[in-house]
């Protein structure tokens, strides 16, 4: 069993976690907070619609201070396994967000309205897709419960004026479990250790929804325990356990439970998409501070691995290493090697293509992605990395034409490229409509509409752009009106 790697903390991360506890207290003594009236337990003191709006606020910050992984392929395949998970859960129609916080540190996090964040050391710590699916299984079970609403609830119940404080600590306690009990108890003093005890309750609880989903899902249950397994292996032996644990505390009751419940699925029939491997040696390459140690640590791995999946990761992560090295006829040959084995898998072909990109091989970049993209078609990784190529070319029309036709809108980092896209190429006012959707799509309200001004004041001849741009305009301020619209429940000023 490979020993898990040692948490080092990350400064810009914690920062950042407490300038989002920082704003929603300020929110909460500056801003108008909607307290409707507390319901039953199941979470009807912070409806849907309200914990949305929360969520999208609160991830405004996220953005603003934690950084995160814009790499087109982690993106890509968190969102798919997240996005497979989901639609297996309680709630499939929910619409949850994934996302990847560049972290080192072993954590993942469920915030209101659905947002769910894992830290890159947590991707890398995991050994099987199964085993990082546990923990999305079990983060989405937190959001489909509706346990965020019901520590919402329970604030109420103890005292109206912590609520804020409370969401706060749940969301900085997810990243630094000591700050976060600070901001708890800046709330809330004596009540604390029944908030802890609720919040045991509840991770059983996603813990036995979480096993479900994933059976359903097709993933292997006896991931979810395994890597809780080797998280407490893991604490036992290090000065600073993994900050998992200290967020979502693990007993050995609850690890004997989730075993149990994992054996009883152990007939499900499992498939695996064969890719972990390849992406979490992709960031463990990205997180080296050179090309000379990214190499070291590849080769390093590949002379430790003994699972035939954790070779072909460590040989991927090797021909990336080797290409940031300047070493490209190695990559090239690593990769082919690869290729002929595996067969024109998505992950190889566009690492295959990066290789040519470093070399500034452009054509040859672009020749693959085209084959790439007629392989997989509309696959926003693929696309992306079509995209940006050709702009690196200042192929900026075929570029936008591409981006267009496979329509583009419902990605944020699509719709910037096709802003840039389209305003390299003279069409202001669609580059400004693009760019507003970038914003709308990220919950920018203001930002979304100072952007169609924009494409109206440039709209000139084009009937076509301004009839988008008033009707987006429409659309979203009628949308902005009725999220506004007060709730008979009450408010705290």
């Amino acid at each position: 069993m490979t020993p898990l790697p040692k948490p080092v903390r990350t400064t810009t991360a914690k920062a950042g976690a407490l300038a989002v506890a920082l704003w929603l207290a300020l929110t909460a003594s500056a801003q108008e907070i909607e307290l409707p009236d507390i319901g039953g337990p199941g979470g009807d003191a912070l409806p849907v619609a309200e914990e949305r709006r929360l969520g999208d606020r609160m991830m405004r910050e996220i953005r603003r201070f934690l950084p995160l992984v814009e790499d087109p392929e982690v993106t890509q395949y968190i969102r798919d396994l997240g996005h497979r998970l989901a639609a297996h859960s309680e709630d499939p129609a929910y619409g949850f967000n994934f996302f990847v916080v560049d972290d080192s540190n072993i954590n993942a996090f469920a915030m209101p309205g659905g947002h769910i964040g894992l830290y890159s050391g947590l991707i890398v710590a995991s050994e099987s897709e199964s085993e990082l699916g546990g923990v999305v299984a079990h983060e989405i079970a937190h959001v489909t419960q509706r346990h965020i609403a019901r520590n919402y609830a329970q604030a109420q119940r103890l005292n109206l004026q912590a609520a804020a404080a409370v969401l706060a600590g749940i969301l900085i306690g997810s990243q630094d479990p000591q700050a976060g009990s600070a901001a708890i108890m800046a709330g809330i003093a004596a009540p604390i250790q029944q908030q802890l005890r609720y919040s045991r309750d509840y991770e059983r609880e996603a813990d036995r929804v979480g096993v479900r989903t994933m059976a359903r899902a097709g993933l292997d249950p006896r991931g979810m325990p395994r890597f809780f397994e080797r998280l407490a292996e893991a604490s036992q032996y290090a000065e600073q356990p993994p900050e998992y644990l200290s967020s979502h505390p693990l007993t050995q009751q609850r690890l004997t439970e989730t075993q149990e419940m994992a054996n009883r699925h152990r007939n499900v029939e499992i498939f695996e998409s064969g890719d972990h491997a390849f992406i979490r040696a992709r960031l463990q390459v990205a997180g080296e501070r050179t090309a000379a140690e990214a190499v070291t640590a590849m080769r390093d791995r590949l002379t430790r691995a003994e699972e035939p999946s954790h070779r072909r990761g460590a040989r991927y992560g090797l021909a990336l290493a080797l290409a940031r090295d300047g070493r490209h006829g190695e990559a090239r040959l690593l990769l082919d090697r690869l290729l002929d084995e595996q067969g024109e898998r998505l992950l190889i072909l566009l690492a295959r293509a990066e290789v040519e990109r470093e070399a500034e091989e452009w054509e040859a970049a672009l020749a693959i992605y085209k084959s790439a993209s007629s392989l997989y078609p509309g696959n926003q990784a693929v696309l992306h990395r079509y995209a940006e190529t050709l702009m690196a070319v200042a192929r900026h029309e075929e570029a936008r034409r591409l981006l267009v036709r496979h329509a583009a809108s419902d990605r944020p980092a699509l719709l910037r490229l096709l802003a840039e896209a389209a305003h390299a190429g003279g069409r202001e006012a669609e580059g400004y409509i693009a760019l507003a959707k970038y914003y709308h799509a990220l919950s920018e309200f203001n930002s979304a509409m100072a952007q169609l001004n924009n494409a109206l004041r440039h709209a000139g001849d084009a009937p076509y752009q301004r009839a988008e741009a008033e009707a987006l305009r429409d659309r979203w301020q009628e949308s902005y009106r009725g999220q506004q619209e007060p709730s008979s429940g009450r408010r705290l000023h």
